[in-house]
């Protein structure tokens, strides 16, 4: 329990610091079509974002469905709570909650983690109880699909990005430094927001994250309840390669006759969360 709390609250430092550079690259990283194609795909209706952040992809997800994002990020809920008061979004809700329990019962269609908010559960106990609550949030036929974190162990990688926005360029570098053999990294970032009015800010900062074994990651789906069905490299569709791949996009459904440890819900559009929701005005 000490090193959940520790870990939150190391999750929630790291975020609250980059939180107004964060602001402008998780517009150029929401890749809204992608999400929205597959809430689309099959006629999903209800709706989880595991790791919603700023609220962008949960209220993409709205206009498909009733959607809710959970997060244990408690400023970027309530920027995400601000932005989800249009008619057309209404439909969505947000919970600050931690991933490794259940905070519904079985009651979704589909539960998204775009950006890979597991990535910062650095240990497999911790892996395994996170996929174990997908499952069993998930409604019978529910669908899972996760935007995981890969990364080749064969070098370090330095990735540098430059992203303009209304009032300027915010230029990011990252750094990547693989850890032991247990797939975890030391990820370092530094920004640089240049405004056009000559102000520059900056911050760096720095976190732990594992990412995920092609070769093991079927395992331990499998453990939770999940069957993956398909695996990408890309949004766009692409194979996934180990040698040269950056992401690994993988789709999951519920194995049929689960044992669960929460209630199937059969009425209601909406989930009752076990944890204080933060609501919309």
């Amino acid at each position: 329990m000490e090193s959940e709390a520790a870990e939150i609250s190391s999750a929630r430092d790291y975020y609250r610091r980059i939180l107004p550079f964060y602001e402008k690259e998780s517009v150029a990283q929401a890749h809204l079509a992608f999400w929205r194609r597959m809430a689309e795909a099959h006629s999903h209706r209800r709706i989880l974002e595991i790791g919603a952040g700023l609220g962008r992809i949960t209220a993409e997800l709205a206009r498909v469905g009733d959607a809710v994002g959970l997060d244990v990020s408690l400023e970027m809920l309530s920027a995400a709570r601000r932005r989800a008061g249009s008619a057309e979004t209404r439909r969505a809700g947000f919970v600050a909650a931690d991933a490794r329990r259940p905070a519904f019962g079985a009651v979704f269609d589909l539960i998204v983690a775009p950006g890979d908010p597991l990535s910062h559960m650095t240990t497999l106990a911790d892996r395994r109880r996170a996929l174990r609550t997908v499952a069993r949030q998930l409604a019978p036929g529910g669908v899972f699909v996760l935007d995981g974190l890969y990364r080749p162990r064969d070098a370090v990688a330095m990735p540098r990005r430059r992203i303009p926005h209304l009032r300027g360029v915010l230029r990011i570098e990252e750094r990547w430094i693989p850890i032991g053999r247990e797939e975890l990294w030391h990820a370092r970032y530094r920004y640089e927001d240049r405004r056009a009015d000559g102000e520059v800010r900056t911050e760096t900062a720095a976190f732990l994250a594992r990412a995920w074994n092609p070769a093991t990651i079927h395992d331990l789906f499998a453990e939770a309840g999940l069957a993956i069905t398909e695996t990408w490299g890309g949004y766009d569709g692409r194979p996934f390669h180990e040698d040269s791949s950056r992401r690994l996009i993988v789709t999951a459904r519920l194995v049929p006759h689960v044992r669960r440890a929460l209630p199937v819900r059969t009425s209601g559009t909406r989930p009752e969360p076990l944890i204080e929701e933060i609501r919309r005005p």
